[in-house]
């Protein structure tokens, strides 16, 4: 069993990139490898936020790289901190694979929820439907039961029959990043 270095994003959109480090795990196990994500451990007991504890992550996970047979760069954007572990894994010589976000999504089959919104006709601002959204993005679960509690601690709080909300299955969006070898010529 081969003993794989999952190198992807962790800044940023630390849901979604766990979600999909987590992915890229499972990936590497259905492939028959071994992976190792140190961005799943070590956010456990340090903080990113902190520059002094971020650069020790840093500095920790490239120590566990070098017993690393392989590195899978996963998804197509590079941060700053994969930056430093592919270097070193080239200074190591140690191999490099890509693996894009489509082979990761398409390896094992994942369900994404989120909340259905609804407001009747009686509504004076008549009806509507539409996801429910924070920061102008919708809102997702990994289960059905998060999603139908979300939903009920909703209606729990909300003083108008007008308006209802629902747990329902959404289709997973992979988001989509340029190459940073590709241009877009009009």
């Amino acid at each position: 069993m081969k003993l794989v270095y999952i190198c992807s994003p962790y800044a940023g959109d630390i849901e979604k990139n766990i979600r999909f480090a987590k992915a890229a795990c499972h990936y590497a196990m259905e492939q028959g490898c071994a992976p190792v994500a140190v961005h799943l451990l070590y956010p456990q007991f340090l903080n990113d936020a902190v520059p002094t504890e971020r650069e020790a992550g840093i500095r920790m996970g490239l120590r566990v790289l070098a017993s690393c047979e392989e590195l899978w760069i996963c998804g197509e954007h590079i941060s700053h901190g994969m930056s430093c572990e592919i270097a070193e894994a080239k200074r190591l010589g140690i191999p490099i694979q890509n693996i894009s976000s489509e082979q990761i999504q398409g390896g094992i089959h994942m369900k994404q929820y989120g909340i259905w919104a609804r407001r009747s006709a009686a509504s004076v601002c008549g009806p509507a439907e539409a996801w429910l959204k924070r920061d102008g993005k919708p809102v997702t679960f990994e289960t059905y039961e998060e999603a139908a509690a979300e939903a009920s601690r909703l209606m729990s709080k909300i003083g108008t029959a007008n308006v209802s909300y629902y747990p329902k299955e959404r289709e997973i969006e992979l988001e989509e990043t340029p190459s940073p070898g590709m241009k877009l010529q009009l």
